[in-house]
């Protein structure tokens, strides 16, 4: 089976990735505009009605601009864990609020298919509020 990837955005003004294979089509995070969504794909020939999932790794607003919209006006569902979709709650960036009910709510260490995709979530530290550096000649760290 061949996998086609495409990173549609990468970077903090926004994140978005395409995975398809001939038969399954899913986005990861769609940290970017709709419009810019439609452009490229409409660009790279791809057809947006075909994408069966969005997987959101976390609630970031580099993550999450579009979701709220391809899930509520697309009815494309929106794949993430409980705790994320409370933070997309309160996000001031989602151009459009995401129901419970487009949410495929998952949780750590869960595998699922989606297609010919099996996924597992998994947590990932992303932002740490101390960072401990050991300077060579000392032996406790400095924070």
């Amino acid at each position: 089976m061949t996998v086609k990837f495409m990173s549609l955005a990468s970077g903090s003004s926004g994140n978005c990735y395409y995975l398809a294979t001939d038969n399954t089509a899913i986005l990861v995070d769609a940290g970017i505009g709709i419009r810019t969504i439609k452009k490229v794909f409409k660009e790279r020939m791809l057809n947006l009605e075909g994408i069966q999932a969005v997987l959101v790794t976390h609630d970031h607003a580099d993550h999450i601009k579009a979701v709220g919209h391809l899930g509520e006006k697309h009815g494309i569902p929106v794949y993430t864990t409980p705790e994320i979709h409370e933070g997309m709650k309160h996000s001031y960036c989602m151009t459009e609020r995401l129901s419970p009910e487009r949410t495929r709510f998952i949780r750590k260490e869960e595998t699922f298919s989606v297609g010919d995709f099996t996924i597992t979530c998994f947590e990932v530290p992303h932002d740490l509020s101390l960072i401990h550096i050991s300077e060579p000649t000392r032996r406790t760290p400095i924070s």
